[in-house]
């Protein structure tokens, strides 16, 4: 029997995941949402239950993947995405058939590539972080685990993106920064130095503005 494809979460991110995986022909079995009804359709897709409906099946039986979005915050899209791999279960990579790939990347299970996206050769693309929609990622990027680049950012060539980096729509990175784990970087800003741990940025050039706590 083929393996199920179970969607996880059916909100504003899900349904653009939802979109790539049925652009790219993915035979998607159904949704695990509690906040939609049983029996409720997502672009024709079944809502089958909640997260307790992953209790009644063998974690080798189906993949799984990552709807949940960012607010910027991560946390509950890493907790969701460890906990259910410490049980066992595996996750899909996603990419919209209109992304363009260049030589050389590679992507780690759960990473997202939305529509229209763009990754330059020898991309390095961490577990269950998401390159968004139109966002563009020049040479030797190296995006860590469970961040998020939001639509449209843009990133120059060699800029290291630590784990739970959230990147906002519009901003751009020039070569070679470094941005420290935890760090979020406001939408349309200018990155033009290294940003530590865990500080959250905005403006061109971008300038602390606070902690992400």
């Amino acid at each position: 029997m083929a393996e199920q494809i179970l969607l996880l979460g059916g909100g504003g991110h899900g349904r653009v995941v939802l979109d790539a995986l049925l652009a790219g022909g993915v035979d998607v079995t159904g949704i695990l949402d509690p906040n939609l009804e049983v029996s409720e359709r997502v672009f024709g897709v079944p809502v089958l239950g909640g997260d307790g409906f992953l209790e009644q099946v063998s974690p080798g039986d189906v993949i799984l993947i990552n709807g949940l979005g960012a607010n910027p915050q991560l946390h509950g899209r890493k907790r969701l995405f460890e906990d259910l791999k410490m049980r066992g279960f595996r996750f899909a990579m996603v990419r919209h058939p209109s992304t363009v790939f260049g030589r050389e990347c590679c992507f780690s299970a759960g990473s997202q590539i939305m529509a229209g996206a763009v990754l330059q050769s020898r991309v390095n693309v961490a577990e269950n972080a998401v390159i968004n929609t139109r966002a563009s990622i020049d040479h030797d990027c190296t995006i860590g685990a469970h961040a998020f680049i939001a639509p449209g950012a843009v990133l120059c060539g060699d800029v290291e993106v630590a784990g739970m980096v959230f990147v906002g729509a519009g901003a751009v990175v020039l070569p070679g920064i470094r941005i420290g784990e935890n760090a979020v970087v406001g939408a349309g800003s200018v990155v033009t130095r290294t940003i530590p741990e865990g500080c959250i940025v905005a403006g061109n050039p971008a300038v602390r503005i606070g902690e992400n706590n």
